[in-house]
């Protein structure tokens, strides 16, 4: 797992990101996306209409884009088509878990496992912090060159996800999901913000679901399929936590049906319910990690015969003091590091 700190202008930021991860960078998009290199002209609408996004909703993060492509001698549309591949995310199939504690004995808690096919190279994953001159600081974890991601940023607020299948496509306007996410981060305060913020936009990209959390104690779940704003789901009255796996609990969204798919994720979700609604889940740190390492894929859950996915990485965010742990690996096999803002 990759991890790097920077700070500074935007186009610093990019230019310390790029000048670090020139290499990898080259390697996954000859490996993800050569149709940029191959077929440029093709897709030019393409990256056009993400770089006119950028500049109408976030440029700042344009700067950085194009500082990256700048330090690692790469053509700045094949970067802005490499950084926003929302393709990426569909490959790795990926088959989280996410649970958020309002309460706990430090402050409320957010956390996640990431679960992916095992043939999926761990090293593509991250661990980036960035620390903007004038901006919002945030800590994420990633995937290497993709321009959002999930975590944390100063004011408390955090946000993790994992995917949910559909068959609908509402339409074909919106904003593409990682400069929402990445709006997410770098704007919002708190969950009313967040809830503000995926009211006003359409989303495009992979349908999945969205957990945000704040320092005050507050959650929402935001259900994502393309061509429609996000369907919002309250946390349940009397209860201080909430979970998602991979499938919309609203009704709302239609499930897409996947019987094998859907298995590990009703498991996961029915044993993090029954846990967390009997009492069995220590309202800590140490506890919420003990629950991801209870959900992790090969588990209790989903055993190693089901083979589909196997957790890459595990993290738990603390809201209020900017602290995020993380396992660079399977939680059961591998000590939890910390990440700081």
């Amino acid at each position: 797992m990759f991890y790097i700190e920077t700070s500074g202008t935007w186009r610093e930021m990019g230019q310390q990101f790029g000048e670090t991860f020139s290499d990898p960078l080259r390697a996954c998009i000859d490996h993800y996306c050569p149709w940029l290199l191959a077929e440029s002209d093709r897709y030019a609408s393409a990256v056009q209409s993400v770089r006119e996004a950028l500049q109408a909703h976030c440029p700042e993060l344009l700067e950085e884009t194009e500082g990256i492509a700048e330090a690692a001698g790469l053509d700045p549309d094949v970067t802005i088509g490499y950084c926003f591949f929302n393709d990426v995310r569909a490959r790795m199939v990926e088959g989280c878990s996410v649970v958020y504690l309002a309460e706990s004995d430090t402050g409320p808690l957010l956390g996640r496992n990431c679960d992916l096919r095992p043939t999926f190279d761990p090293e593509v994953q991250m661990c980036r912090i960035r620390k903007p001159r004038d901006g919002c600081a945030t800590i994420m974890t990633t995937f290497l060159g993709l321009a959002a991601g999930l975590g944390l940023n100063e004011y408390g607020l955090g946000t993790a996800g994992a995917s949910a299948h559909t068959k609908e496509r509402y339409g074909d306007a919106g904003l593409p999901g990682q400069i929402l996410g990445f709006m997410l981060l770098h704007r919002c305060r708190n969950v009313k913000e967040a809830r503000a913020l995926f009211s006003e936009h359409l989303f495009l990209g992979k349908s999945h679901n969205m957990m945000v959390g704040d320092a005050g104690g507050a959650s929402v779940l935001f259900e994502m399929a393309p061509g429609r704003t996000a369907v919002q789901v309250d946390r349940s009255d009397g209860t201080d936590w909430q979970v998602c796996t991979n499938f919309f609990v609203s009704g709302e969204i239609p499930i897409r049906p996947e019987p094998e798919y859907l298995e590990s994720a009703y498991a996961r979700y029915g044993r993090a319910v029954h846990r967390l609604g009997s009492g069995f889940v220590e309202r800590s740190v140490s506890g919420l990690q003990g629950l991801l390492t209870e959900l992790a894929q090969p588990g209790c859950c989903v055993t190693s015969k089901d083979g589909r996915s196997k957790t890459a990485y595990s993290q738990v965010m603390e809201m209020s003091s900017g602290q995020m742990y993380y396992a660079p690996g399977h939680p059961a096999e591998l000590a939890w590091k910390v990440a700081s803002l």
